[in-house]
């Protein structure tokens, strides 16, 4: 049905600043780098210090969750994990995977289908960058999430490291069309909904032959707080 093809790509043009079904076959490849692994790494670290310790049933709703790679994380950290993003190709490629305890939904992060406080957790990991509207995706994802004892969970590229600012500046990069936020700006977008707690992180260097110090230069960084660091991790209870 071409109608429902055409409809189907509005609504990628309406929520999204770039088309992930462009590289949903070749989205996973970076995580086998071994710069990409350094990364993730440092990523789970920090998202993993804000999860709860005693998961029991709880229910995460991860929205943006492209091709399951976090929802893998969270399933294994023991959560039923429903994962949602406006790629179709991305979630043909979550359901894929099987993961347990996971499913997933094409959706559209700026209107979700799901009632009002149905998750305890409700993460979104690099994605408020590349909606077109995240003050309204934010918004949805406090919806859908108890209160009081929810939780928010956001992972971010940071606007103020190097290596984010120079992938933004490549013409044919799909970080050319995203929002970056820096820490300040993060927290002014959560900040409605209650208290920012914020972990900057991702300070790997740049040379190869470095990668196995990263996480001496990732300590030092977050011990100073420096403000630059490549990922930004914040939770906000509600």
């Amino acid at each position: 049905m071409p109608w429902a093809d055409t409809n189907l790509q509005l609504a990628i043009e309406k929520a999204s600043r770039f088309d992930f079904d462009l590289i949903a076959d070749k989205y996973d490849q970076w995580y086998k780098s071994a710069k990409g692994q350094m990364y993730d790494r440092l990523e789970k670290k920090v998202i993993g210090q804000y999860l709860p310790k005693n998961i029991g049933e709880k229910k995460l709703l991860e929205v943006g969750c492209g091709t399951g790679h976090w929802s893998q994380f969270f399933s294994k950290y023991g959560f039923e994990v429903t994962g949602v993003d406006i790629s179709e190709q991305m979630i043909d490629i979550a359901k894929s995977k099987n993961i347990p305890n996971a499913s997933f939904q094409v959706a559209d992060s700026h209107s979700l289908s799901f009632a009002d406080e149905t998750f305890d957790v409700t993460a979104t990991i690099t994605t408020l960058e590349f909606v077109h509207d995240a003050e309204a995706v934010v918004r949805e994802m406090v919806r859908c999430t108890r209160k009081p004892g929810g939780q928010l969970l956001i992972g971010a590229l940071n606007g103020l490291a190097r290596v984010n600012r120079k992938r933004k500046q490549s013409p044919e990069s799909l970080y050319m069309k995203a929002r970056l936020f820096s820490p300040s700006q993060l927290k002014q977008l959560l900040e409605f909904y209650g208290r920012v707690h914020m972990v900057i992180t991702g300070f790997v260097p740049n040379q190869t032959v470095l990668l196995s110090l990263t996480p001496l230069f990732d300590a030092i960084g977050r011990f100073l707080h420096i403000p630059n660091g490549a990922f930004i991790a914040a939770e906000v209870r509600l």
